[in-house]
Formats: structure tokens, C-alpha cells, sequence
């Protein structure tokens, strides 16, 4: 993607008094227009962009990068497809804006094609409101770009960027949210999410102290193994390498995807590289034959505005044939589960894994991770085998942030 200039305008008004008019009229102000220019970040905007990053200061949620070295390394990205690519948005010399463009392999429809998972997205609209339409003329240029356009995170529909996007058409939905309670007493005292109102923090210090909310979770957790079938003779074995059963695995998975970012061997050594420190992987076989594989992180929370002070284990992915995806979710997280977390939390928009955990004994709660996908992707998603067949997690794009 190269260079593009917006076919837009934005028109703003400088500030200023208005002059008085005969005749009681408004006096109409003169009218300044910006063309948008959609550019690569290279060295020499540096400067425009730190700039950019110093006037939005504390009102914004995260910068634009001030340096324009990128992961994956050249070498990488000719094995795995996978470019990562950050552009601005010009105002003449000033920067008002600017996004990352991950372009990768992906499996839509039954074939193998490109898409690109869009973050990071930052306008200076949200300091000053003569800005907003910067947003829009980033997404013209994201439209214009890639047919098969996508972005995750986002936080909830009523925020900007969704509320921007459905607007332009694009379908929206949050990506189902699943939690699995390892230390039940930790879980009440620290879970930011129980503590809205003097009511909950009530109940939660009862139960706690009362063991009900104890027996009331397990209660919970242990009804869906009523209706599953035992673990038999899996084996678990943590891998510190992609190997060519991940190959096998994904081939053998990938019939079951209306659209999924690939995970074959090379595009899962990008995804999930071993040198991340918390990164886990492991290997589930039946009868020492692959029949799946998850990746998790494993996070020490200090103050999370969500999961306080918990021991997290996030389950980034999974990959399974689809007769074997219930007793792979269920391997995984006794697995994960014996490591001593707090908690197990996992994204799944796939509805075959979605059932496996539930059954696995997770619980369902409230999601504010998006998946948005422009017009063209979503009416692909729908001709392949529709919503419940995305395979989408925490580990794609932006999503690992804050875990």
C-alpha cells in the first residue's frame, strides 16, 4: 500500500469572533481546507510525529510510534506473508492521524487470500472536534486498500471507532468472553468487575468468608462435565517450537473456517514467537498422534482495572480437528490449571471452541472485544459458513495489549 490522498475534504473554520452583518445575518467565516494524505511512516515524519503525540499529551489512550523499526524483521515477513506497516495521515507537513496495517495470509471462503487486521487507529479528533473527520478519511483509505479489512479490540459498540465503523457499513460483534475460576478466594477478593456497587462487595465479602461463593463456583464449573466425555489417554506436552504438526493440525482444521487468519507453521512463528517470556504452548496427543495445540500467557495483574491483583492465564489460540476440539480444551486447561493460576480467561469467536471450553467448565461473561469486518469481508464470511465459523482469539492483532 502506498501513498494515497483523500478524496475528501475537511473543511474546518479558524477560530475567531464573527464580524458583525447587515441585516441581522450571521457573518460567514472563511473557510480553511486540509487535504488528508495517507503515507507510510518513514524518518523523516518523525519529527511531524512526535509533534502529533505531544499535542494529544494525556488525552489519548496510546501515541503513534516515534520510531519506524518494525516486527517482524524482513527475513521473517518473506517466510510468514506477514507486513506490518504504519501510516500517517498529512495535513500538508503535519501529522493529524495515523494507523498500523498488519497485512497477512488468511483463509477466506475455503481459499487462501490476503487480509488486514487494522490498529492503533489515532486522530487528532479526539483532542479537538475540528479534527474529526481525520478518522474517516483514514478509513476511505482503509476501504480503498484491501477488499478483506478487519480490526479487533476497541473496547464497547457505544465507543468512536465502532460507532465510525457501523456507520460505514461494516458488520460488528463482540467476541464471546469465557472465564474458568482456579483460586476461588483470590477471584472474589481482587475481581474489579464484582465491586460496582456496596451491594456486590457485600455479597462478595460473605461468600467469600462463608465458602458459598466457593461452593457456588465449582457448582457452576463442574456442570458441563457431567456431559462430556472423560480425557481417556491424552497426553500434554508443553513444545518450545512450531513443528510440522502444526501443519497437519491446521490443515485438517481449516475446512471448518469461514475466515480465519492462518495458522500454519511459518504465520504461528510470527503470531507467537518462544522468546515471549510468558508465552506457553503445548502439544495435545492421543496415543502420542497430534490432535491439537494451544498457546497461552500466563500474567502476574498488578492493579488491572479488571482482574485486580490475579494470576492470569490467558488462552491466546487453540487449533484441533473438529471431532477432537472438546478434549483438546478440556486437556488444555487442566494443564494450565495445575501451573497454579488464579484464573483462566479465553476469547473465542469460533463457535466450535466456544462449545469445547463451556464443556471444558468455563463460565460466559460480557465481551469488550470487538471484531468489525468491512463490507466485502463480511459478505465472504457469510457465503463460507457464516459468524459461527470466524476463527478469531485474543492472540490476533492488538489483542494480547494489557494481558
Amino acid at each position: 500500500m502506498g501513498e494515497s490522498v483523500s478524496r475528501d475534504f475537511l473543511v474546518r473554520e479558524p477560530k475567531g469572533t464573527a464580524s458583525a452583518v447587515p441585516c441581522g445575518c450571521r457573518a460567514r467565516r472563511p473557510a480553511l481546507v486540509m487535504r488528508i494524505r495517507i503515507v507510510p511512516l518513514t524518518e523523516d515524519l518523525l519529527p511531524a510525529t512526535r509533534d502529533f503525540n505531544a499535542r494529544l499529551g494525556s488525552s489519548a489512550p496510546f501515541l503513534l510510534p516515534e520510531r519506524t523499526g518494525l516486527k517482524p524483521s524482513a527475513a521473517a515477513s518473506a517466510v510468514s506473508g506477514i507486513s506490518l506497516t504504519h501510516y500517517v495521515a498529512l495535513d500538508d507537513s503535519t501529522v493529524r492521524g495515523g494507523f498500523l496495517a498488519m497485512d497477512q495470509p488468511a483463509w477466506v471462503n475455503g481459499r487462501l487470500c490476503r487480509a488486514t487486521n487494522y490498529q492503533s487507529i489515532l486522530s487528532e479528533g479526539i483532542r479537538d472536534k475540528e479534527f474529526g473527520m481525520v478518522s474517516v478519511h483514514m478509513l476511505k483509505h482503509i476501504e480503498r486498500s484491501t477488499p478483506y479489512a478487519f480490526m479487533v479490540g476497541m473496547g464497547g459498540l457505544e465507543n468512536s471507532l465502532p460507532r465510525l465503523l457501523k456507520g460505514a457499513g461494516w458488520t460488528l460483534r463482540p467476541v464471546p468472553f469465557f472465564f474458568r475460576v482456579a483460586n476461588v478466594r483470590n477471584f472474589f477478593r481482587e475481581a474489579r468487575n464484582l465491586r460496582q456497587s456496596s451491594y456486590w462487595q457485600t455479597a462478595v465479602r460473605m461468600a467469600s468468608m462463608t465458602g458459598a461463593g466457593w461452593l457456588a463456583i465449582r457448582m457452576l464449573q463442574a456442570r458441563p462435565f457431567a456431559r462430556s466425555n472423560g480425557r481417556g489417554s491424552l497426553g500434554v506436552e508443553r513444545v518450545t517450537g512450531w513443528g510440522a504438526w502444526a501443519d497437519d493440525l491446521w490443515t485438517r482444521y481449516r475446512s471448518r473456517c469461514s475466515f480465519a487468519v492462518l495458522r500454519d507453521r511459518p504465520t504461528l512463528e510470527q503470531l507467537y514467537p518462544f522468546s515471549e517470556r510468558r508465552l506457553g504452548v503445548c502439544l495435545v496427543c492421543a496415543k502420542s498422534h497430534p490432535i491439537g495445540w494451544a498457546a497461552w500467557l500466563d500474567t502476574s495483574m498488578k492493579n488491572h482495572k479488571f482482574f485486580g491483583s490475579l494470576r492470569v492465564a490467558t488462552i491466546l489460540d487453540c487449533v484441533a480437528a473438529a471431532e477432537h476440539a472438546e478434549a483438546v480444551a478440556r486437556a488444555v486447561t487442566a494443564h494450565i490449571e495445575a501451573s497454579g493460576p488464579d484464573l483462566l480467561v479465553t476469547n473465542q469467536a469460533h463457535g466450535l471452541w466456544a462449545q469445547a471450553f463451556r464443556r471444558a467448565g468455563f463460565l460466559k461473561a460480557a465481551s469488550n472485544y470487538l471484531l468489525a469486518t468491512s463490507k466485502p469481508l463480511s459478505a465472504a464470511i457469510t457465503e463460507g459458513g457464516g459468524e459461527g465459523q470466524v476463527h478469531l482469539t485474543r492472540g490476533d492483532g492488538d489483542g494480547r495489549i494489557h494481558l
